[in-house]
């Protein structure tokens, strides 16, 4: 098998999401993030990692303990929590994990506390995050060469 085969089916409930808690788990979610943002979409090192990582909640999703989702979520001043870096490996994807990641993120904001919930989605991604009920607001913009929205959802999660 390479590093992105897997076996025909993964049922999502097999993966097991949770909040990142150790140096290893953070190493797995870099190489989540390695692997979709730095080869898939040839984002730079300086990019991809940044001055937040240390303040952030980092989400890991693994299946057979191979990381295949992950997250980043991170406090805004207000009350206001921003979603970032959500990735899902490419043999992966199609079965609902990134759902889940989503749906593991609101729930860790909402306690939290979040009053207000914002995150830069790819524009392709735009319908999937509205499915939240985040909602688009203004033009499009880009981030490390690629076209983002800026999107809201309102109140606690």
């Amino acid at each position: 098998m390479t590093r992105e085969s897997v076996p025909q089916q993964i049922v999502p409930q097999e993966a097991v999401i949770r909040e990142a808690q150790t140096r290893e788990d953070f190493w797995k979610v870099l190489v989540v993030r390695g692997i979709v943002f730095m080869e898939e979409q040839k984002i730079g090192w300086a990019e991809e990692i940044d001055q937040h990582e240390d303040s952030c909640t980092h989400f890991l999703g693994e299946v057979d303990g191979q990381p295949v989702v992950v997250g980043r979520l991170r406090a805004l001043p207000g009350g206001e929590w921003k979603l970032e870096r959500v990735a899902v490996r490419r043999a992966w994807r199609g079965q609902g994990l990134a759902r889940r990641m989503v749906q593991a993120m609101l729930a860790a904001a909402a306690e939290r506390g979040a009053k207000r919930l914002r995150l830069h989605a790819q524009v392709y991604l735009a319908d999937f995050y509205a499915s939240f009920g985040f909602r688009t607001e203004g033009g499009i913009f880009q981030e490390c060469g690629i076209d983002h929205v800026l999107m809201i959802r309102e109140g606690s999660p």
